[in-house]
């Protein structure tokens, strides 16, 4: 027992001990946690700091990753559209210049037939002049028998009228006069006038009547004779009938000559028109394809203007998280959202892009100024 005691007395001894150790563990752990406590803290609210801070970081990173995706699929649209548009352009080269090919040789063709055309216009001027020529002789020719037979009819009145006067024997004759008389009354027409001045003169030729008996017989051959020429002139005059005939029917192919050289002329000019308007065309293609150029140039320049520009050229208004970096798709210059609200569609893209207020009055004139 008293072992047992001394252990108990120990025991509490030990006891006492480690609770006053204890005690002083307690102590020291309760301001070690204290101090720890303040030090969590303190880290906690500059955690929370550069949490804030991180997130509004990450929120603008993610915003830049989202805007620059975004340009990112533009580009390669951009760069899709006018690889076909390339693609497009090259074809349209092919076929204008196969078009510019056969046109040339319609041309060529068409020239071709316009010398022949001109020659046979030519030849057919030369017989046209020809034909005047002899039409003109022929004319003068029947101007001088109409005017021989003229005077043959007037001879003729006068001697019928002295036959009448002379020998009432002779009808016969006088009726075949008469008949020949009436055939040659309308080309005699002309002529009443100088058959009234030679009724005048019938008075004084009676008294030469007995002398115009005897002549008689030679007049008759010659009335034959003027037959004869009648006959040979009605055949001339015939003659001149089918040349004039054939006159109007070389007009006619002088008209349709003309006709169609009028139309070969329209298509000439057609294809003329054809020809500047596929000029135009290559021309706007070449223009287009300076604009793809300068378009990949500038999305080239716009990488690294980007990292550069800290103000709208503008406005100067300094970028920042509201104020965001904006892109003429037109000039390639950064701007902010209120001097880059603007939309319309360029050679490089159909689609209408951003554009900047500048670019945008200035287009606006352009399409005003070509509009007819």
């Amino acid at each position: 027992l008293a072992i047992a005691k001394n252990n108990i007395i120990k025991l509490q001894e030990e006891n006492h001990q480690l609770r006053s150790e204890n005690k002083l563990i307690l102590m020291k752990t309760q301001q070690h946690l204290e101090v720890t406590k303040v030090d969590v803290e303190t880290e906690l609210q500059t955690y929370k700091h550069s949490r804030q801070g991180l997130d509004e970081m990450y929120n603008e990173a993610r915003r830049q990753l989202r805007d620059e995706s975004q340009l990112r699929q533009d580009v390669e649209n951009e760069l899709a559209v006018q690889v076909s548009m390339k693609h497009e352009i090259e074809l349209a080269m092919k076929l204008l210049e196969k078009d510019i090919h056969e046109k040339q040789d319609t041309l060529i063709g068409l020239r071709q037939q316009l010398e022949e055309v001109k020659a046979i216009n030519i030849e057919m001027y030369q017989k046209l002049q020809g034909s005047e020529d002899g039409l003109k002789e022929k004319n003068e020719i029947i101007a001088r028998l109409e005017e021989k037979t003229n005077k043959i009819t007037a001879a003729m009145r006068q001697l019928e009228q002295r036959l009448q006067q002379a020998e009432k024997a002779q009808m016969e004759a006088e009726d075949e006069d008469k008949k020949y008389l009436q055939e040659c009354q309308s080309k005699s027409d002309n002529l009443q006038k100088q058959v009234s001045q030679k009724e005048k003169q019938l008075v004084q030729l009676e008294t030469d009547l007995k002398i115009e008996k005897e002549w008689r017989q030679t007049l008759q051959e010659d009335l034959q004779k003027e037959k004869d020429a009648l006959s040979h002139l009605r055949n001339e005059t015939q003659q001149i009938i089918d040349l004039k005939k054939e006159f109007l029917n070389i007009q006619d192919e002088n008209q349709q000559l003309k006709k169609i050289y009028h139309e070969q002329e329209q298509a000439l000019q057609e294809l003329g028109n054809k020809l500047s308007e596929s000029k135009l065309k290559i021309e706007d293609i070449k223009e287009a394809n300076k604009a793809l150029q300068l378009a990949i140039a500038k999305n080239n320049i716009i990488k690294l203007q980007d990292k550069e520009a800290t103000h709208c050229k503008l406005c100067e208004t300094e970028f920042s998280l509201s104020k965001r970096k904006h892109h003429c798709r037109n000039c390639g210059e950064i701007f902010c959202n209120a001097c880059s609200d603007n939309e319309l569609p360029l050679p490089s893209s159909p689609k209408p892009v951003r554009v900047c207020d500048s670019c945008h009055a200035l287009l606006i004139q352009r399409c005003s100024s070509n509009l007819p």
